[in-house]
C-alpha cells in the first residue's frame, strides 16, 4: 500500500512539473445535502425506522490546477461540513458531519471561459457531531470514495463551479442513548455551489 501511494505520488509530482501552467488557489462554497439519511433505532425488542432530512452545509480549501495540453488536472484539499437531521418517537436529533476531502478532477476547458471536471472523490471523516449528549460505545465509518461530475465558468481569475457528488458507499453511524441502541446510514450525495480564486 506504501509503495503504490508512493508511485502515485511521485508521478503525481512528475506531472505537475511537466505541467505548462500550474496555478494555486483557495476555495469556498455551500453544500447541499441531497440524502435524507435513515435510522433505526432498538430497544427491547421495539425496533423504528425512520427518514431523516438533509441539511445545508459548507467547505472550504484549497486546490492546485495543472494545465496540459488541451486539459488540466485539478487536485483539492477540503474541509467539508454538513449534516442529517432524524426524529423517532418525537425525539429529535442531529448528526453532522466533519470530514477532509481530496478530490481529483481532471478538466477540459471551452472557449477560453467554461470548463468541465470529472473524477475520484475521497473522504476521511472525523468523530460525528451527535446533538445527543452522554452517548455511549459510538463508532461510525472513516473513509469513504466517491465521483464527482461537475461544470463552471472562470472570470478574472475567479472559477464558479456546481458541482455533484456521490459516495459509492453507505456512511453509518452508531451509539447507545438511554439504552437506546442508535443507527444512522446515509449515502453521501452532495451539491456543491463554489468560488475559487487562482493566484
Amino acid at each position: 500500500m506504501r509503495k503504490k501511494l508512493f508511485i502515485a505520488t511521485t508521478a503525481l509530482i512528475t506531472g505537475f512539473a511537466q505541467a505548462q501552467s500550474l496555478d494555486f488557489g483557495l476555495k469556498a462554497g455551500v453544500v447541499f445535502n441531497a440524502d435524507n439519511g435513515k435510522s433505526v433505532v432498538e430497544n427491547a425488542g421495539n425496533i423504528f425506522r425512520d427518514k431523516g432530512n438533509g441539511s445545508t452545509g459548507f467547505q472550504a480549501g484549497a486546490l492546485i490546477r495543472a494545465k496540459f495540453a488541451g486539459i488540466y488536472v485539478q487536485p483539492e484539499v477540503l474541509y467539508t461540513q454538513y449534516k442529517n437531521e432524524y426524529e423517532t418517537q418525537g425525539i429529535q436529533y442531529d448528526i453532522t458531519k466533519k470530514r477532509i476531502d481530496i478530490p481529483v478532477g481532471i478538466g477540459k476547458e471551452f472557449l477560453g471561459l467554461a470548463h468541465v471536471q470529472i473524477g475520484p472523490t475521497f473522504s476521511y471523516y472525523f468523530n460525528d457531531d451527535i446533538s445527543f449528549n452522554e452517548i455511549s460505545k459510538a463508532k461510525q465509518d472513516e473513509f469513504n470514495v466517491g465521483m464527482h461530475i461537475g461544470a463552471g465558468v472562470e472570470v478574472s481569475r475567479f472559477l464558479f463551479d456546481l458541482r455533484y457528488e456521490f459516495g459509492f458507499g453507505k456512511v453509518t453511524s452508531e451509539f447507545i442513548k438511554d439504552n437506546w441502541d442508535y443507527k444512522t446510514e446515509s449515502t453521501p450525495k452532495l451539491l456543491n455551489l463554489s468560488v475559487a480564486y487562482l493566484f
